[in-house]
């Protein structure tokens, strides 16, 4: 990497670090003046204070569109994908998605989140299966928590009992992050004295961090 990309590169990460989207507009424009053919790491890290802040509009209209990147990695794709979902941009979501040549967990998540928070609950669950058949080795407790607080919004009594199977069929019983969107899902479906079958248990449940989340939820609100 050149001084020059270097030296910006600096700048950008403070951008980002203080989420100055005023501040990142400056060291942007200066490599817009200066480098002519910007290194894939730049351009990375260009990327950076606007996934932040979800102000794509505007790094389109100073640079051109960032999945036209030269040399696209990993690490741009993933961080284009929250963008487009955040500004209602699904189909290029998507589109950015087919066309990655590697995907990792990560991809897979924000591909799921996208659907779930920004737009179609039913395209969520076709990327999710899709990431079953797949991708079965990127499950990940953000994926279960992603997938259990859908089906709790959802109301999906029958998928939720699914994705109940694939997490102790997966080992991720024993993590709270899963646990405590778990534990809401049939909280809302009417189901948390649900009869388990013999033998099953969720390891959550002794978790130190768990009892102590359900504490201060008590103390709150008593």
């Amino acid at each position: 990497m050149s001084l020059s990309s270097n030296y910006y590169v600096c700048l950008l990460k403070l951008c980002c670090e203080s989420q100055n989207q005023t501040q990142s507009k400056k060291p942007h424009c200066l490599i817009l003046k200066t480098i002519t053919h910007p290194e894939t790491f730049l351009l990375n890290n260009l990327i950076s204070p606007y996934s932040k802040s979800g102000n794509l509009e505007y790094a389109s209209i100073k640079s051109g569109k960032f999945d036209h990147i030269p040399q696209s990695n990993l690490f741009s794709s993933n961080a284009i994908l929250p963008i487009y979902s955040k500004l209602g941009r699904l189909s290029q979501m998507q589109q950015i998605f087919d066309l990655m040549p590697f995907l990792d967990g990560a991809s897979w998540n924000l591909a799921i989140s996208g659907y779930a928070n920004y737009g179609s609950s039913t395209d969520a669950v076709g990327v999710y299966k899709l990431m079953l058949k797949d991708a079965a080795m990127n499950l990940n407790q953000i994926t279960f928590s992603t997938m259990l607080i859908l089906c709790s919004n959802c109301r999906w009594m029958d998928l939720g009992r699914q994705i109940h199977g694939q997490i102790l069929k997966f080992g991720f019983g024993s993590y709270v992050f899963v646990g405590n969107p778990f534990l809401d899902m049939y909280a809302k479906l009417g189901l948390i004295f649900v009869s388990w079958p013999k033998g099953e248990r969720f390891h959550f449940l002794d978790n130190r961090d768990f009892k102590a989340n359900v504490e201060w939820d008590g103390e709150r609100g008593s």
